[in-house]
């Protein structure tokens, strides 16, 4: 609250504290300056001034503030401790994944450093980041996957496809892990990770500085395709029954964040869950109404820790 109230302003006092602002916000004096023009100490001076905003004498506009998301960022950030929230608009259909990708783009743009290691995930906002990714000029890059390709699933959107591509968008390195993303049987898994091309590519992935990931959420079964064989779409019903809401690189949680365990855990090929939280900068790349529990949850369980999201759900997310 402003030291002097409303209330209190004599016309005396106010031609004072307008004064005071005008010197100080057109005229472009220091504060030191107005206090020995105006024969009062620097600290009257400085509290003038932050009552001027108070009081309304001065209001602050920033040039095409009114038109973007800043107060709603700044809001998610706050509520759910994120390093970062930016914010599309997504409205149309047809033009969301693009438009989470082009914010997405923009935002990694802004936080590669020299030698950094980028991991990705799949899905068609993560494909639409590659698309739209402005230039980089950092050297030593690395890009990597954080988990196995889907067989079934178009390329485009499949996290080697990704990955190639934003590697040569970008002149970084890639690292590939080929290698389906469920296999037929735990035993076929074991022998794969032992396999010293599998080492040496996971050892990339557990370096990530950076990891890009979609959310995949249950309703729309984004989380596997289709075409799944029926032995695998039996063991998927298994997180299904453990009310599972979402997933982040084939490692599935509840609503709360919780991660759930299943029988289908021991034929996936992915990072780590440790190691993928150990990564520093996790960004999650999300919206569309369908996903709302999927980001909710991995929100709170503290899976990403930057997000990329709608207008529509970043207004259901302050509500959640």
């Amino acid at each position: 609250m402003a030291a002097v109230r409303r209330e209190n302003m004599t016309d005396a006092l106010r031609a004072e504290y307008t004064r005071v602002a005008y010197y100080y916000h057109k005229a472009g004096l220091t504060q030191d300056q107005i206090a020995k023009k105006m024969q009062m100490s620097r600290q009257r001076v400085n509290r003038i001034l932050g009552d001027c905003l108070e009081l309304g004498i001065v209001k602050i506009s920033i040039e095409g503030a009114e038109s973007t998301y800043y107060e709603q960022e700044s809001a998610l950030e706050q509520r759910y401790g994120l390093k970062a929230v930016r914010i599309c608009d997504g409205r149309d259909p047809e033009l969301v994944y693009g438009e989470l990708g082009s914010t997405a783009g923009k935002y990694l743009a802004g936080i590669i450093n020299n030698g950094d290691t980028i991991g990705f995930s799949r899905g068609r906002a993560l494909s639409g980041l590659v698309d739209e990714m402005p230039p980089v000029t950092k050297s030593g890059l690395t890009v990597t996957q954080l988990m196995g390709s889907w067989n079934y699933q178009q390329s485009a959107v499949n996290v080697d496809d990704i990955v190639h591509r934003f590697a040569q968008k970008v002149g970084a390195t890639a690292s590939m892990l080929i290698a389906p993303v469920v296999v037929n049987s735990p035993a076929l898994r074991r022998s794969i990770m032992q396999e010293p091309y599998f080492t040496q590519a996971y050892q990339v992935m557990r370096s990530s500085t950076i990891a890009v990931v979609g959310i995949g959420d249950m309703e729309s079964k984004s989380v596997m395709p289709h075409m799944l064989p029926l032995t695998q779409e039996e063991a998927f019903r298994d997180y299904e029954e453990q009310n599972a809401v979402g997933e982040i690189c084939a490692h599935f949680f509840d609503p709360s964040g919780r991660p759930i365990e299943a029988k289908l855990d021991d034929r996936i090929i992915s990072i780590s869950l440790e190691d993928y939280l150990a990564i520093p900068h996790r960004i999650g790349v999300a919206g569309t109404p369908a996903k709302l529990a999927a980001i909710t949850g991995a929100l709170r369980g503290g899976w990403i820790n930057v997000l990329v999201t709608d207008a529509d759900t970043a207004v259901a997310l302050a509500g959640a």
